[in-house]
């Protein structure tokens, strides 16, 4: 029989997601500190909508336009990969105190990219006039690796657990003629694991010690810059044109590891049509090239829209890197869901390898 620690291994990711309640040699995803599931929902382009909860998150400039009083008192996120739900379907098949059927089960995943996700921001934020505010928590943590070396396995696992907290401001500029800005603050704790494993380390006896071995931590603290502009012809709709310049300076972690500073420019356009308000919005992401994952223009694309009925039922979609994203949400006054559907370039290049994922969070808050 074997040990329920070694037979949840591969779940050794979400114990590193969710750790925090207790405590590149391949082309990798895009990077980023934050991802909102309304903003998946509409392809990951928000930067020059941001009037809800994400709104500190994106561009603190709309602080300025959200609705009143806003409280998420607990709003727990989850995403996964296709191919972290099959592993965890085969892990009940695995004894994984033995090397043979580990490496049987490594091959199994070989090229293919595992991902989890999981996350807490409790916040609270308020609206008076043309002044906007908002301080909120989080614990946020993410899981993106593979599989590697069919022959003799290896576990490419890059993982973190980010906590912390970020408080905002935005306002109307006086006299700036529909211009509005924001700034943030946010100070990062950062726990990382990133290291190769193979079937006999994971099999060993001592892995939880190697693992607790292995693990990184750091610190570091930067700003966020926000503008939005609305253009003069909102008789007709409304277009909004954002920048926003994200880790003003660059945060750098334990051996090198950085959240690079970004320069994200957005545009969106939205009309109210009866009980219906309609939204469409385009965003690229570090057009001045800092993040040195890759140079692909398509990885950083992201446009989408959202259908919303009387604040009560949204309707998502939009393409993400290319690929189509599908998301909705429910608003029930307290209690909020939103879900969605979409896909991660984990290429080198927007359309070579497409990870499908899902994401879902539940809010309770007003």
């Amino acid at each position: 029989m074997y040990t329920y620690r070694k037979n949840g291994f591969f779940f050794i990711s979400l114990i590193l997601l969710l750790f925090f309640f207790s405590a590149s040699a391949f082309a990798a995803p895009y990077s980023r500190f934050y991802t909102g599931v309304r903003p998946l929902g509409m392809g990951g382009a928000f930067t020059a909508v941001a009037d809800d909860q994400n709104t500190i998150f994106y561009n603190p400039a709309g602080l300025s336009r959200i609705n009143g009083l806003t409280i998420g008192l607990l709003n727990p996120a989850v995403g996964i990969g296709e191919n972290g739900l099959d592993m965890i379907q085969d892990i009940d098949d695995t004894n994984m105190d033995d090397t043979g059927e580990v490496t049987e089960l490594l091959r199994k995943y070989t090229g293919k990219h595992i991902h989890l996700h999981g996350s807490l921001t409790p916040h609270i934020g308020f609206r008076i006039k043309n002044f906007g505010a908002m301080v909120s928590a989080f614990a946020i943590a993410n899981m993106d690796s593979q599989v590697r070396n069919p022959v003799y396995p290896e576990f490419h696992m890059d993982a973190h657990v980010d906590i912390g907290g970020i408080g905002g401001v935005g306002v109307m500029v006086p006299g700036g003629n529909n211009l509005r800005a924001g700034l943030s603050y946010k100070a990062i704790s950062r726990e990382s694991l990133r290291e190769v494993y193979t079937p006999a380390q994971i099999a060993a006896d001592n892995f939880d010690d190697i693992l607790e071995d292995d693990r990184k931590s750091g610190s570091g603290s930067s700003f966020d810059l926000g503008l939005i502009y609305t253009l003069p012809w909102e008789k007709y709709f409304q277009t909004d044109i954002a920048l926003v310049a994200q880790n003003l300076p660059s945060i750098e972690f334990d051996e090198g590891e950085k959240l690079e500073t970004e320069w994200i420019a957005g545009v969106a356009i939205q009309k109210k049509l009866g009980p219906f308000a309609l939204l469409a919005a385009l965003d690229y992401r570090d057009f001045t090239k800092n993040i040195k994952t890759d140079n692909d223009i398509g990885k950083r694309l992201h446009m989408g829209a959202e259908i919303k009925f009387k604040e009560l039922v949204s309707l998502r979609g939009g393409f993400n890197q290319g690929y189509p994203t599908l998301g909705a949400g429910l608003d029930l006054w307290i209690l909020k869901f939103d879900a969605v559907m979409y896909s991660e370039e984990v290429g080198a290049y927007a359309g070579q390898r497409e990870d499908k994922r899902y994401m879902g969070q539940l809010t309770i808050g007003w």
